[in-house]
């Protein structure tokens, strides 16, 4: 598989420490990603304009999986490396590919959450945001 940049890990990692650092987000200490998480994906500066709720669902074996922004915006994630406890999964787009920036999410378990940072490929729609496992 391809390797992602060296700027898109030092981003992941700047972010998922912003995002620890900024409060106790509790619970057990756990590595796994898998099941469903959702959330508000928060722009960087001069980035898209407004927050997103976004949905991740993350497939055993971690190697896979699916993102959703509405029932007309989704598509899958392929997993292209694991480093630093960070999952970068390709976004690849579904029906719609022009519903919502396509990119790589840095995801990584913190406590009872998943950090997220979203690196866009245009550069332009980067964010973070700190999801919660959907218990169903």
């Amino acid at each position: 598989m391809r390797r992602i940049g060296v700027s898109v890990l030092v981003a992941c990692v700047a972010a998922a420490a912003a995002l620890v650092l900024a409060g106790p987000i509790g619970a057990a200490q756990s590595t796994s990603i898998v099941g469903t998480w959702s959330g508000y994906l928060t722009p960087a500066s001069g980035s898209h304009p407004s927050r997103q709720r976004l949905t991740v669902v993350v497939d055993r074996g971690e190697r896979a999986g699916t993102w959703r922004i509405s029932a007309r915006c989704a598509g899958t994630l392929r997993l292209d490396d694991i480093s630093n406890g960070f999952h970068h999964y390709y976004r690849v787009a579904g029906a719609h590919p022009s519903c919502a920036p396509l990119g790589v999410d840095c995801l990584k378990r913190v406590g009872a959450r998943i950090v997220d940072w979203f690196v866009s490929n245009s550069g332009t729609a980067n964010g973070d945001g700190a999801f919660r496992r959907v218990l169903g």
